[in-house]
């Protein structure tokens, strides 16, 4: 195990203080990740191809009665969806 220094098989005090540390600062860099992605890129993008999206047919006349900010909740929930399936 990486945090147990001393090579005794157990883990004191500060080999488990230095684990969590360790642990915390990973999941951290792991969430913030996942947040800019969903809550920043996605709206973004959801709102830069809405305009494309209105030209499809079939789909097109769907997404121009769509409110832009509804539209946009949708795009993003589905990313947070597809995110959170693949983790």
């Amino acid at each position: 195990m990486d945090c147990d220094i001393n090579l005794d098989g157990e883990i004191d005090r500060d080999e488990f203080v230095k684990f969590i540390e360790q642990i915390t600062a990973e999941t951290f860099n792991v969430v913030s990740q996942g947040l800019i992605i969903s809550l920043i890129v996605a709206p973004t993008v959801a709102i830069a191809t809405k305009k494309a999206t209105e030209g499809v047919l079939g789909v097109g006349k769907v997404v121009q009665k769509l409110p832009t900010s509804i539209y946009a909740s949708l795009v993003t929930l589905a990313v947070v969806w597809v995110n959170s399936d693949s983790s």
